[in-house]
């Protein structure tokens, strides 16, 4: 049964149906085509009548004008005041006057105003409007016609010659007022008369269009109303089937090409649906769905990441209980396009997960919600975090000659020092002379300084192989240049001066161990792209600097071989090397790489063939606490 609020709307459907809003449009046209018309034909019989009697004025007033002159010129002003009075015969004439150049009235429609002064007979003439007509009149001796401000009347001046004399003359006034009200009267009941007419056509047009739409076009309409409603609550195969040429079958052609189109695409939407749980449920990738911190969906790979046996165990669930302490922003926040975030997962059992995100907005369950798919990298780590120290004993070996020598050199002369010492304490109960207690401090302060030299070296060599956690925090490059510096100068001394231009700079944000294994590896490849034999002829070029978006600039520069133009897009993938086999992995430039991105970094390199190759280290700026 159909509530109230149901048939209130079907009679507003009804009275806005087109059988029915049609005929009141053209009603409604009707009416605004009517009060148009009328509006435009009185103004443009007004117009008319006011141009024809401002011609009619002008012809009497310069017909007046040359009778009143001659009679005037031959004395006979009762013969002039017949004239002026003759014009109160016509009924739109309010007045006319005959003024002398002393403004006194000669002649006048109103006998009663003779020889009365102008601005008494008449006080219209007293505005300044006509004052000012009035001057400008006798002065270019030509009349003035014109309608009243308020288009009542129509007003004018004429000169007229009182006598002969062409110096110094006497000219009066000739002055007519005709009304305009009856006139204008008469053409607007006429114009009501026709836009009446035009209306009540206009309106019987309506109203047969109105019994056309009704009666031949409401079945069809409303068979292709009721194919709209079956379609809209789901009834795909219904169709209108409207035939004709006319506009309505061609909307009915369209509905039911429409109606087509909709079932074959809901069929392929169907068939999408089921392709895409597919996908979801077999990709290898852990997919979450979650909306303000709260998981909605966990695909099969995601319940397996983080150790479950079914999803009804994670969804529901905060998303803070699935990720370790810190990591909720990196997992939620948009990503940049291509751009993954590593992100730690809890594992059921306690342990870390580590994994790779891509987090994006899309609508689920027909609500804005937050999709993350996560690639488990756990083994990838610990594989990098292998082949890290691997790359790292490499670079320890390479240099493990040179580090020898360089313990040998202080060694031999700290025991050649010690045994001096030895010598000159033992050998003797005599006491020592001046001379010898100097010559035996000396030789303790040499062994000490060989000592601490060794002590240096073991310093750096502990530094750059130990294992250190990822945490991040403030270095002070310089130090980590000079530390792989020491390292490296046995490897270079042989092929290249080293030299160093610092400056002042701020510590960067990176791991102190890490940026050690970075610049080292670099050193060490700067060295050995300079062929031995020329070690004044070539140099090593340690570098620092501020750019002007921030960054700290590192850079590592020399004058060996060079790399060539096409592999140097090659230059970080791992495993590959342009070295000779044997010597080097292949992996040192790919974990440079790594190491400096991972720190929020980047590293370019630029070489010329014969000239030599650069590298720079792009490090952001540690903040302050």
């Amino acid at each position: 049964m159909s509530t109230p609020v149901e048939v209130r709307r079907a009679g507003w459907h009804r009275l806005l149906s087109m059988r029915v809003l049609v005929p009141l449009l053209l009603l409604a046209y009707a009416c605004f085509f009517g009060l148009y018309t009328l509006h435009r034909d009185v103004e443009l019989r007004e117009q008319q009548v006011e141009e024809h009697v401002s011609e009619e004025v002008t012809l009497r007033m310069t017909h007046l004008q040359g009778t009143l002159e001659h009679l005037l010129r031959t004395e006979q002003l009762e013969a002039a005041r017949e004239e002026v009075s003759g014009l109160g015969s016509n009924p739109e004439l309010r007045v006319g006057l005959l003024l002398d150049d002393q403004q006194t009235v000669l002649a006048s429609t109103r006998l009663a105003l003779l020889g009365r002064p102008g601005q008494e007979a008449w006080p219209e003439l007293t505005s300044p409007e006509a004052l000012e007509r009035m001057a400008a009149v006798r002065r270019s001796l030509s009349g003035d016609v014109q309608v009243s401000a308020d288009g009542r009347q129509v007003v004018g001046y004429y000169p007229i010659a009182l006598d002969t004399v062409t110096q110094g003359r006497r000219v009066g006034l000739l002055y007519l007022q005709q009304d305009l009200t009856r006139l204008k009267t008469a053409q607007r009941y006429r114009a009501e008369r026709s836009a009446l007419r035009a209306s009540l056509l206009l309106g019987l047009v309506a109203g047969l269009m109105g019994l056309v739409f009704h009666f031949v076009l409401g079945q069809r309409v409303r068979r292709l109303e009721s194919a709209a409603y079956r379609l809209a609550g789901g009834e795909l195969d219904v169709r209108a089937g409207l035939r004709g040429m006319d506009e309505l079958g061609t909307l009915g052609r369209a509905f039911d090409e429409m109606a087509e189109r909709i079932s074959q695409n809901q069929e392929a939407l169907l068939r999408s649906e089921e392709s895409f749980r597919t996908l979801i449920e077999r990709t290898p990738d852990a997919i979450f769905v979650h909306r303000e911190d709260t998981l909605l969906f966990a695909n099969p790979a995601a319940v397996a990441l983080l150790g479950h046996a079914h999803a009804e165990a994670l969804q529901g669930r905060k998303l803070e209980e699935l990720l370790l302490p810190g990591e909720l922003d990196a997992f939620v926040e948009p990503s940049e396009v291509g751009a993954a975030r590593e992100v730690h997962f809890r594992h059921r059992v306690g342990h870390e997960v580590v994994g790779e995100v891509v987090t994006f907005s899309v609508p689920f369950d027909g609500e804005p919600a937050v999709v993350s798919i996560a690639r488990d990298i756990t083994e990838r780590k610990q594989v990098q975090e292998k082949l890290r120290s691997t790359d790292k004993m490499v670079s320890l070996g390479t240099l493990a000659a040179g580090v020898a020598h360089e313990l040998n050199n202080p060694i031999s002369y700290v025991l050649s020092n010690l045994r001096y010492a030895v010598d000159e304490l033992g050998g003797t109960d005599k006491p020592l002379d001046g001379e010898q207690v100097k010559e035996i401090r000396q030789a303790l302060q040499e062994a000490m300084e060989g000592g601490e030299r060794m002590r240096h070296i073991v310093r750096d060599l502990r530094g750059f192989a130990r294992r250190e956690d990822e945490r991040y925090g403030p270095v002070d490059i310089h130090a980590v240049l000079d530390s792989c510096a020491s390292l490296a100068r046995s490897e270079i001394r042989h092929r290249a001066q080293l030299e160093k231009a610092y400056e002042t700079l701020p510590p960067v944000l990176g791991n102190e161990s890490r940026l050690g294994q970075v610049f080292l590896n670099l050193l060490v490849n700067a060295a050995q792209a300079i062929p031995e034999g020329d070690a004044k002829g070539h140099k090593v070029r340690l570098t620092t600097a501020r750019s002007e978006e921030g960054w700290v600039v590192i850079s590592v520069e020399d004058t060996g071989t060079g790399i060539a133009p096409e592999n140097l897009q090659r230059l970080f993938k791992p495993f590959f090397t342009t070295k000779p086999v044997g010597v080097g992995t292949g992996l040192g430039l790919s974990i440079c790489h790594g190491i400096v991105t991972a720190m929020g970094g980047r590293i370019e390199v630029s070489s010329e063939l014969g000239k030599g190759t650069t590298f720079r280290v792009f490090m952001p700026v540690a903040e302050k606490r």
